[in-house]
């Protein structure tokens, strides 16, 4: 409205007069004491267990709304269960997940004339909404996480109290003057504090709109208080939408999932129905159960807990995976001091792609995995839209250097572009799992407006080695109008960085699979097993500018001339990676070396070369990713090695994952089997976390066969349907089927692309990881997908032969054990049960 934009300039003036001044709150402005008839609502949140909890003033019970509810339980992948709680500033704190926990009361009448909010927040994460649009009453203010909501701020009704980008808080008010008759939205948001992460903030807001009173205290101290003469005789304008603890009337969504929800923890939450002064809100600060001054909140009580996911009978037991909501890509591997360090693209506030930060895991083998506090955030300056998809190495000082993509708010910059580089160290090097990272100020790399290195915007995913005396640095762009590429730097201290033009240009016309843009660009070499010869490997991810293009992993054999930093492809035709259709990407890797292989005199090119990626799980359908409660995971490192003639890319499961077989379910070897006979032998075998490993020959009868192994194998044919996903080895090449991998009519049951070379001997490495499916044959081809049976006794395994006159000559199969714990949750398929049962 017109009045608010008046006013607004007004505000700003007021809150830095009276940030340094304090204002003084006539007296009698304060209604009943803090525990007297002033309060009107108030959630403890100290239960321990169930899906109820109490508000204490009315001593009505309401539902905590959660994803796993026993409501829900029809639509689940695992067991219903409770949401979790956690020690709090008073008792116990509601656990909220950012996506699912929220309290709706229906019950509850605002006060509208004066009014104080009270809460115990400590966030996860802070979301980076765009603001409110135009043609609205709130025009230009931010959009809120919601820690405390009635009504709808854009149609001008109710109250917002909640925080935001880079841990902005405030109160957003809808408000009615009831002398001019006008109706406007107002907001007021600390000039002096910002929430931290990871920690206890209290937050409190105080307002008489009959003298036109404000007040914003941050941990029981003023931060903005203020007399408005345009803000006296006005009042909250009511609503009918229920007051909501955890979330907003009408959030933004992102595929089906609601936004601007808590993700942390949150306690004590109060409302009074009058303006209480600053000695009452620092009483009421000071009421918890800390016995040393502000409460303090270990990382352990907020960090992510995969334990709400125990038997979901999809997610994987023995690949790496964050401990929850959603990842993309991992990257920027390491190796330190005795452990491997990896990142991952994470948003801790729901299993959707946004404010994007970096996850960490850490293991002793590649396989073993430990949580560890994510590593980089948001970071005002330097990278306050998000840090994207980088690299690793240890740099001059000896310590890890993380190099970062830094997302910033310069786009349009006439100096540089909204995509550049910088840089993150290890708070303390000697932590064997490096928890704490610090960003650097400034910008080590940008790039110029002018498309000299790369195309405008286009310009992210470092990549960094060092060799012999060198570090070198890939940055993923495009050159404009003539497909993809990657901009390459060099150093020789990592803070002075001379640009050495394009790597590598592959003919975008002739070859438009290469992409018009690269992402993940990784190069790394590799050798034959017995190192009498290396190459490089060039990797991109593709990202197209039309339709009909599926993005995967497509690489390059070839040279690289460290002279002019130039990529020689052996040949220009992209390749692609794996045949799973699209399900691994992101690629990412390294090539390193120990501690005691540098101190022997190995070379870079010595190292071991390992490669990462993400296995998707939007074959699900990304609908069912609210329902799940967590979207993708690691597909598992593969080592890599080059062919004896030089011409393909060997790659195998790391040895590190036989750690993982807990117990040996069949092991044949000999002069060969039929599918007979290994299917009277295995016919009681179980299992969706397993290892297969075979080798198999073919003598075909006719010229059109097949043969191979079907996995989640259901024996029950109900109506002529069933479930099944076959390995398939056939006259026209090797494939993976899924047309009958289930019964879900939202899953995606397309078949991978056909590997063309036919044999009559093959060697079979199969990794089943409940929903994860990865083949390699011969060593030189994969099939990385996604299957999703909807039954319990879809999980047998079986042999079939069409006209091939199969033979196993090697057949072995493992049960695997959990990447995390001793023990492993059984799938969850009460809500399913068995098919033909």
């Amino acid at each position: 409205m017109r009045f608010f934009k008046h006013i607004a300039l007004f505000i700003v003036l007021v809150m830095l007069v009276c940030a340094a001044s304090g204002c003084k709150k006539p007296d009698g402005g304060s209604g009943a004491g803090t525990e007297q008839g002033g309060l009107v609502l108030h959630y403890s949140l100290d239960e321990s267990t169930g899906s109820l909890t109490k508000e204490s003033v009315s001593g009505k019970d309401y539902t905590i709304n959660y994803v796993f509810n026993e409501s829900n339980a029809d639509t689940l992948f695992k067991e219903p269960s409770d949401p979790l709680r956690r020690p709090g500033v008073k008792g116990n704190a509601l656990y909220m997940d950012g996506f699912s926990n929220n309290i709706v009361n229906k019950e509850f009448e605002a006060p509208s004339s004066a009014i104080t909010m009270s809460a115990w927040v400590a966030p996860r994460v802070f979301e980076n909404i765009v603001n409110y649009g135009g043609g609205t009453d709130a025009e230009g203010h931010p959009r809120m996480t919601s820690i405390i909501n009635k009504g709808d701020i854009e149609m001008c009704e109710g109250f917002l109290l909640g925080y935001g980008r880079l841990g902005l808080w405030g109160i957003q008010l809808a408000l009615h003057n009831e002398e001019t008759g006008e109706d406007f939205v107002i907001g007021f948001y600390d000039p002096m504090n910002a929430l931290p992460l990871y920690e206890w903030s209290h937050v409190a807001v105080s307002f008489d709109g009959r003298i036109g009173y404000i007040g914003l205290f941050y941990n029981g101290e003023k931060a903005y208080e203020a007399l408005i003469p345009e803000l006296a005789s006005t009042r909250i304008i009511t609503t009918e939408e229920p007051l909501r603890i955890g979330a907003y009337v009408s959030p933004q969504i992102e595929f089906g999932i609601k936004r601007q929800m808590i993700s942390g923890l949150l306690d004590e939450v109060k409302i009074y129905s009058s303006a209480l002064s600053p000695k009452e809100i620092n009483t009421i600060y000071n009421d918890t159960d800390s016995t040393d001054g502000h409460p303090y909140l270990p990382f352990e009580d907020i960090a992510l807990d995969s334990s709400v996911y125990e038997g979901d009978r999809y997610r994987p037991q023995y690949h790496a995976i964050p401990p929850a909501v959603w990842m993309n890509e991992p990257h920027s591997p390491f190796y330190y001091k005795g452990m491997y360090h990896v990142f991952y693209q994470h948003n801790p506030a729901g299993p959707y792609w946004s404010q994007i930060r970096w996850g960490h895991i850490v293991s002793e083998d590649m396989i073993h995995w430990k949580y560890v506090k994510d590593a980089v955030v948001p970071t005002a300056g330097i990278c306050p839209e998000g840090i994207w998809t980088g690299g690793a190495c240890i740099g001059p000082d000896g310590t890890p250097w993380l190099v970062i993509t830094a997302g910033t708010n310069l786009y349009g910059n006439p100096n540089h572009g909204g995509q550049n580089v910088a840089f993150a160290h290890a708070a303390d090097p000697n932590d064997p799992y490096l928890s704490e990272w610090v960003v650097e100020d400034k910008l080590v790399i940008t790039q110029p407006n002018d498309n000299s290195q790369g195309e405008r915007e286009q310009f992210r995913d470092p990549f960094v080695w060092y060799d012999d005396g060198t570090y070198y640095m890939m940055v993923s762009t495009s050159i404009p109008g003539a497909g993809g590429s990657a901009v390459i730097y060099t150093s020789e201290n990592m803070r002075e960085w001379d640009h050495r033009g394009y790597l590598y240009q592959c003919d975008y016309n002739r070859y438009p699979e290469q992409g018009a843009h690269w992402e993940c660009v990784v190069m790394l070499p590799i050798s034959t097993k017995d190192g009498s010869q290396t190459k490089y490997i060039l990797f991109d991810c593709p990202q197209y500018t039309v339709d009909g293009y599926t993005v995967e992993c497509y690489y390059w054999i070839g040279t690289f001339d460290k002279n002019t930093c130039r990529f020689i492809a052996d040949d220009d035709q992209p390749k692609l990676f794996d045949l799973g259709r699209g399900v691994y990407t992101g690629q990412n890797g390294f090539c390193f070396l120990t501690e005691d292989d540098i101190a022997s005199g190995k070379s870079y090119e010595d190292g071991r070369t390992i490669i990462y990626a993400i296995a998707q799980g939007k074959d699900a359908g990304t609908a069912q990713n609210a329902t799940a409660g967590w979207a993708h995971n690691f597909a598992i490192p593969l080592e890599l090695w080059l062919s004896d003639d030089g011409t393909e890319v060997i790659r195998e499961p790391v040895k590190e994952v036989e750690s993982l077989r807990d117990e040996t379910l069949y092991s044949y070897s000999g002069t060969g089997k039929t599918a007979d006979e290994i299917n009277s032998e295995i016919s009681a075998i179980r299992g969706d976390t397993l290892e297969i490993r075979a080798k198999i020959e073919i003598d075909p009868t006719s010229p059109e066969y097949s043969a191979g192994l079907y996995l989640r194998y259901n024996p029950n044919v109900i109506n002529g349907v069933t479930e099944r996903s076959g390995i398939m080895f056939t006259n026209n090449g090797v494939y993976v089927e899924r047309n009958q991998s289930s019964l879900l009519d939202y899953v995606n049951r397309q078949p991978s692309h056909t590997w063309g070379r036919v044999k009559n001997e093959y060697e079979i490495t199969i990794l089943l990881d409940r929903s994860m499916l990865e083949v390699y044959v011969d060593g030189v081809i994969s099939f990385t997908t996604r299957i999703y049976p909807k039954y319990g006794n879809s999980d047998y395994l079986r042999i079939f032969d069409n006209n091939a006159n199969i033979k196993f000559t090697e057949l072995h199969i493992y049960r695997m054990g959990s990447a995390y714990s001793e023990t492993m949750t059984p799938a969850y398929y009460g809500n399913m049960g068995n098919l033909g049962e």
